[in-house]
């Protein structure tokens, strides 16, 4: 009992309201760190050192951001990681050409946008691109330009 280690409780919501959900991890502060890393799918190259309080508000954006896009454009999640198996031989040999996409073309269409609505659409019908870490840094900075704008 002397040196057991710690244990703390982080729970992450996808919203404000006790009706939206949440999920909760339990256990040691670099367990759950990596189990949130895991759980929501972030890149832990881009994470080297930060703190768990910052990984849990990385972890939080995310959820409620995902959240907001499904509620404000009804829409559904899809998978951001590609099954295992493709549909056929083709498929397989031709990998997944959208992640292997210059990306240039979307971060015009990113900086064109004229509202977080249009954000909003771009990101429902390109998730993919959205994998590429250039896309997503420059979708988040130009929702936060224009949501202080």
């Amino acid at each position: 009992m002397a040196d057991e280690g710690r244990s703390i409780t982080v729970t992450i919501k996808y919203g404000k309201g006790y009706e939206d959900s949440w999920v909760t991890f339990r256990g040691d502060p670099e367990v759950i760190s990596g189990d949130i890393v895991s759980f929501f799918g972030l890149d832990c190259d881009t994470l080297t050192g930060v703190t768990p309080s910052e990984l849990v508000v990385e972890a939080t954006h995310t959820a409620q951001g995902a959240m907001h896009v499904v509620r404000g454009l009804d829409a559904r999640i899809v998978p951001s990681r590609p099954t295992k198996t493709a549909d056929g031989p083709r498929e397989a040999a031709q990998g997944h050409p959208k992640s292997s996409a210059p990306v240039q073309p979307l971060l015009d269409q990113i900086q064109a946008c004229k509202s977080t609505d249009d954000l909003k659409r771009l990101w429902a019908e390109n998730q993919m691109a959205f994998g590429d870490e250039a896309v997503m840094n420059a979708w988040k900075a130009r929702g936060r330009a224009l949501a202080g704008s």
